[in-house]
Formats: structure tokens, sequence, C-alpha cells
């Protein structure tokens, strides 16, 4: 066999091998996101469970706190507190949605759904609405003092354009009220 063809059958042989690492990388991407799809949803699932411990705990406390009733201090900062950890799931759906996408076979992702349903509970529970003025209030005064521009003004500020359009709209309430939304 000639150089001239040896040089043929290498550089056919280099690109199939070229071919096939992409196919190979390409592969491995799709797992490691099916991977990455699974724990999330299983992260979720368990913050839903934790949600669910925490409520039963708290019964009383969580249906007074989001029907915005008058609530002691202490009640108020536990409330508060059970608020801004629902608003943390949220945050983290958005990310996970922007990040990852929706699971495999779950239709198109949509970053907009977690952003809808938060300012949808908010819309809903005046006590709920009241925590996250006063948060939002908190947070942008800390901010400035701090000089930090970030503070999550992403996603909190298309909540609050959602919430402001469901104002506007004066959006239907549910007859019966949910106390669980996520």
């Amino acid at each position: 066999m000639n150089s001239a063809k040896l040089s043929d059958w290498m550089q056919v042989t280099g690109i199939f091998a070229v071919v096939a690492s992409l196919i190979f990388v390409g592969l491995q991407m799709r797992q490691d996101r099916v991977i990455a799809t699974i724990e999330a949803m299983s992260s979720r699932s368990d913050t839903i469970t934790e949600f669910a411990t925490l409520i039963s705990g708290n019964k009383a406390l969580w249906i007074s706190g989001l029907n915005g009733d008058d609530l002691s201090e202490e009640d108020q900062a536990a409330f508060q507190a059970m608020a801004e950890a629902v608003e943390s799931y949220f945050v983290a759906l958005y990310i996970r949605l922007g990040s990852i996408g929706r699971s495999a076979g779950g239709g198109a992702a949509s970053r907009d759904e977690p952003i809808g349903n938060y300012a949808f509970a908010l819309y809903t529970h005046k006590g709920l609405r009241r925590v996250w003025i006063t948060q939002s209030d908190y947070w942008r005064a800390r901010d400035a003092a701090l000089s930090d521009n970030d503070g999550g003004y992403g996603f909190r500020s298309s909540v609050a354009a959602k919430l402001a359009q469901l104002d506007k709209d004066a959006a239907a309430i549910p007859d019966e009220k949910r106390y669980v939304f996520w």
C-alpha cells in the first residue's frame, strides 16, 4: 500500500473517530441533563414534604397568616419565616426552569410559570402579600444601605409586574381558598 492510500485511510479513520467522540459527548450531555432533572425533581419533592411537615405543625398560624389576621409578634415572625421559605421555593423553581428546563416529556419549559403561580398566591392571600411587601421594603432598604444592586430583583420585579397585572385586571379569585399553592 502506498503512502497516499495509507494517509487517506488514516484521515478517514480520524474523521470517524472525531464523529464518534462528538456523538459520545452529545449522549453524555443528554444523560447529565436527565440526571440533573431527576435530582431537581427529587429536591422539589423533598421541599414540598418539608412544607407539609412545617404547615402541619403550624396549621392555625399558617391559615391565620395567609388570611391576614392579626398575629402576635412571635407568630408574625414565624409566619414571615414560613412565607420566606415559600418564596425561596418559587425562586429555586424559577432558577431550575431557567437552567435545565422542565423534565422530559413535561412540555415546553416556562420560566414564567413560578412567577405567575407565586404572584397569584400573593394576589389571593392578603397576609402572604403583606409579608412579601414588608420583605421587599426591607431588602430594598438593606440593598440601598449596602450599595448592593443585585438583590434578586429579576424574580421579584417579575412577580411585582405580574401581581400589578392581576390587580389591574381584577382577576377572579376562586370561591374556595387554597392554603397549599405550590
